[in-house]
């Protein structure tokens, strides 16, 4: 069907639909057009007389119909004896050159039918210069091909493609192309793809490139535009970096089309070994859900994990059903303060239950009277002597800062922003917990730590206020790392967890906020945020608007073997401290890249105080694979506060180590080691449906046509109607279209036949 519309175009219109796109319109009468126009008019008054002189034998509307009909045929004549005729610009015949494009990455493979690939479609239209269409457009032009992914190369025989690249990359591609031919006189390009661009360069810039430039893009998409039976693992997060012993929270997006399951199961595997399993429900057809998995880590070092979703039978694609993650996991002991501002039993149960934990330093600060404190784990004698940090170099020593029943009156105003600093700022965890002298009750509204609270504060009205709250997860966090709560080895339900007491009255979560704990009132008034976070600045703050966490150690019930009240403040205390920054930090933007690409390295370099430097001189550390350690200067970017970056050829395959280093006269600062793999990613597979409506903006942008493999066959004759390159410009008459003899002879015959009907023929 969509071959024979052109050509039934052509047959009604002399000439292809291209010819009047570009053609421009005159009229060649020998005759002087007045003359033409006088006679015609002379005529059209003798058809009106005639008609007139019918009188009673027709109805004023019959002679209108054939007044008009007669009319009709007239100012077809007369156009057409005008000798209307269109200009066009044509390409002078082998003194131009093509250029054509052939898409050699490996979503080319894919074979959308099951049978055949897009590859071999390329192949059969234009993998052979003996292959009609490139033997129809050599017969009038030179012919360049090129093959393109992450960049076009010249190649001179089409048939030995190997559809091998890593990414497709048609902005930088067109430009290569279109300055490679520079020289020549281009009459346009020819590209021949799925569309399935994966680039970070911007089409749009090509574009107008090409725009300006003049050069037509002709396309031709290959490939359907959806699968029919697909899942593709569309996204997967996760933390860069982890405590050795955490349970990371992984993140995966998972896309379906044409599943006839219900279910699939997300697996996390290591080297074969399986790490987690998880079985979620599949959602409809053309859509996508999120799927959360807690996957606990306990080895340190670079963790190569890898995302999966066990593929359907039949699937064309099997290579979107799995992503691979790289994760640091690190072996070190990260200081918590935790400022009590009363005795009670939550300081010293929270103080026993990481006490174990050798990747958590805690450091406990109680107020037992007016400026007297007792310290627990403090490194030095004169730790914290004096109470809470007064200056922000020693705040921000900590990862994290827990604060329990301490009003804020107990602070000095420049305490207050400091803490407010040590989040947005410094990056560190902020944990809120519930009591007398906390939340409104502690008088923190209007105060610079306000917005630091995930939760709304209010005023209660009721001075007496106390609830006891049921707790449960919420969706946000049901298989969150800090609420997947652990018997031993086997998870266990929350409606076995005692109730807790709350003696603050909270508001609403923030915008942005995330509830991974509620409480319900057990005597039906209603329910609360038990616990709820937010990101401030480069930091989370977290609230715990309860009073006795301890209850979940005390219950009766439990057994002694039971570890949830620890593993619950281990998983909290470990998750707030993941993402708290060095003052040097390294961070690979793309941490998986293809062999051959670029690796960009970002360091982020601040004072005690967390300021940002901007005067360092940094060095980059790269140990390659191989083993050579490379020493790669690091540029300041300016603009940006104490921000570092350099990119560098990945030329090895396999795993990168890097390490920011930071010399200076009296201490010299590293960062821990970040890492980046270079190898095959596979990122051609992940949404690798053909997007012709790429193809067709880049074709309608640049002044070129769109094609299908149906369609391509007019190709050859369409191209030749170009303004680039040496042309010359022709005159192709359209009086004598056959659509304008039908629709006299259609006309005339509706009229004599209107006639004959009443009788007046």
């Amino acid at each position: 069907m969509l071959v024979a519309l052109p050509s039934l175009f052509e047959a009604l219109f002399k000439y292809r639909p291209v010819v009047f796109e570009r053609g421009r319109l005159i009229f060649a009468a020998a005759r002087p057009a007045f003359l033409v126009v006088m006679a015609l008019a002379l005529i059209a008054l003798a058809v009106v007389f005639t008609y007139r002189r019918l009188g009673g034998r027709a109805t004023p509307r019959m002679r209108f119909a054939l007044s008009m009909l007669r009319a009709l045929v007239l100012a077809i004549v007369l156009v057409a004896l005008l000798r209307p005729a269109l200009l066009v610009t044509t390409a002078v015949p082998e003194r131009n050159v093509i250029g054509i494009l052939l898409d050699d990455s490996q979503s080319m493979e894919i074979k959308d039918d099951g049978v055949t690939s897009r590859a071999a479609v390329l192949q059969s239209l234009f993998g052979d210069r003996a292959a009609p269409i490139p033997t129809q457009l050599a017969e009038r032009f030179h012919l360049r091909f090129f093959r393109f992914s992450r960049s076009a190369q010249r190649v001179s025989d089409p048939s030995r493609l190997a559809f091998e690249g890593g990414r497709s990359d048609l902005a930088t591609s067109l430009d290569d192309a279109r300055r490679d031919l520079a020289a020549l006189p281009l009459a346009g390009l020819v590209v021949v793809s799925d569309g399935a661009d994966n680039a970070d360069s911007s089409i749009t810039r090509s574009l107008l490139a090409m725009s300006a430039a003049e050069v037509p893009v002709y396309t031709v998409a290959l490939g359907a535009e959806r699968l029919t039976l697909d899942l593709e693992l569309a996204r997967v997060e996760a933390p860069r970096a982890a405590l050795r012993g955490s349970s990371i929270l992984i993140e995966a997006l998972v896309r379906q089309s044409g599943s006839v399951r219900d279910t699939a199961e997300l697996v996390v595997e290591e080297n074969g070994q399986r790490l987690a399993v998880h079985r979620f429900a599949l959602p409809g057809d053309g859509q996508a859900t999120t799927v959360r998995l807690p996957v606990a880590l306990a080895e340190e070092g670079a963790r190569h994990l890898l995302v999966r979703v066990p593929p359907e039978s039949g699937e064309p694609v099997t290579r979107n059903n799995e992503r691979s993650i790289l994760v640091s996991v690190m072996d070190r002991s990260e200081r918590v303060l935790y400022y009590e501002g009363e005795p009670r039993f939550e300081f010293a149960f929270l103080r026993r239950a990481v006490a174990s934990d050798t990747n958590l330093h805690f450091v406990g600060l109680q107020r037992t009277a007016d400026g007297k404190y007792f310290r627990v784990g403090v490194e030095d004698s004169l730790d914290l002597v004096g109470g809470f940090p007064t200056s922000r170099e020693e705040l921000f020593g900590y990862r994290a800062l827990v604060l329990g029943s301490v009003e804020a009156a107990a602070f000095t105003a420049e305490q207050l922003r400091a803490i407010s600093d040590f989040v947005s700022r410094r990056g560190g965890g902020l944990l809120f917990l519930g009591g007398r002298r906390a939340f409104s009750e502690g008088a923190y509204r209007d105060t610079p730590l306000e917005d630091a609270f995930p939760i709304t504060l209010e005023d209660s009205d009721d001075p007496e206020f106390f609830r006891v709250v049921k707790v449960a997860p919420t969706p946000a966090g049901m298989g969150h790392p800090v609420t997947a709560l652990h018997s031993g080895s086997a998870p266990v339900a929350w409606d076995s967890m005692p109730p807790l007491t709350s003696v603050n009255s909270v508001g609403r979560l923030k915008a942005g906020a995330t509830s991974l704990l509620q409480g319900v009132d057990t005597l039906g008034r209603g329910s609360q945020p038990v616990l709820a976070y937010h990101r401030f600045g480069r930091g989370k703050a977290v609230a715990l608007p309860v009073q006795d966490v301890w209850r979940w150690k005390m219950n009766p019930a439990q057994p002694p073997e039971d570890r949830r009240f620890e593993g619950f403040w281990r998983q909290l205390l470990r998750w707030m401290v993941s993402e708290a920054p060095d003052r040097v930090t390294m961070t690979v933007l793309g941490d998986q890249v293809d062999e051959g690409e670029s690796l960009t390295l970002i360091a982020e370099v601040r004072d005690e105080a967390f300021r940002g430097l901007s005067n360092a001189s940094v060095q980059a550390l790269v140990t390659t694979p191989s083993g050579r350690l490379d020493e790669l200067p690091m540029d300041w970017e300016v603009g940006s506060e104490g921000q570092y970056r350099v990119t560098f050829p990945a030329v090895e395959v396999g795993q990168y180590e890097i390490v920011a280093l930071v010399p200076s006269n009296t201490d010299t600062l590293s960062s821990e080691p970040a890492f980046a793999t270079v190898g095959d990613v596979g990122r051609e597979y992940f949404g690798a449906e053909a997007r012709p409506a790429l193809l067709r903006r880049i074709a309608s942008e640049t002044g070129g046509r769109f094609y299908t493999a149906e369609t391509v066959s007019e190709l050859p004759r369409d191209i030749v109607y170009t303004e680039r390159g040496i042309t010359r410009t022709e005159r192709l008459d359209v009086w004598d279209m056959p659509i304008i003899f039908l629709l006299l002879a259609g006309l005339l015959t509706a009229e004599w036949g209107l006639r004959r009907s009443r009788g007046l023929a």
